[in-house]
């Protein structure tokens, strides 16, 4: 069972992934706005609630690219940029065009993509895949 987090600002889909998540006995964290995912993940001045924390609340974060205010690159840059989460596994859930995903694929090849729409084979099949990686 993994602890993940999922950024998306469509609340259905938010709220069907989360459903195939927990329904496959994981535990998530649903962020519909970049600002809170950012806010509680990495310490800044105005919140620091991971300051004296040795690691991130979670085990992934799944993250759309197509988000408001704050796009996905710019998201994914601010979490490469921080010591905590430089080497957060990253799931892409997300319709961006090709153009959009090779490039944030090329900044974070750890990280993998599943386009929307997607199934509750490809979601899970992303998240095993990952954890995975994580036992090793």
């Amino acid at each position: 069972m993994a602890q993940i987090g999922l950024l998306e600002d469509n609340v259905r889909i938010a709220r069907l992934c989360a459903t195939m998540l927990q329904y496959a006995g994981h535990q998530v964290t649903v962020y519909e706005h970049p600002r809170q995912c950012l806010d509680d993940l990495l310490v800044t001045s105005s919140s620091p609630p991971i300051a004296s924390a040795k690691r991130v609340p979670l085990d992934m974060l799944i993250i759309d690219l197509n988000l408001p205010d704050i796009s996905g690159l710019e998201v994914v840059n601010s979490l490469l940029a921080h010591p905590l989460t430089k080497s957060l596994p990253l799931i892409f859930c997300t319709a961006a065009s090709a153009l959009e995903i090779n490039q944030v694929l090329q900044l974070t090849p750890h990280a993998c993509c599943i386009g929307k729409p997607f199934t509750y084979q490809e979601l899970t099949s992303a998240v095993s895949g990952v954890e995975a990686t994580l036992a090793h």
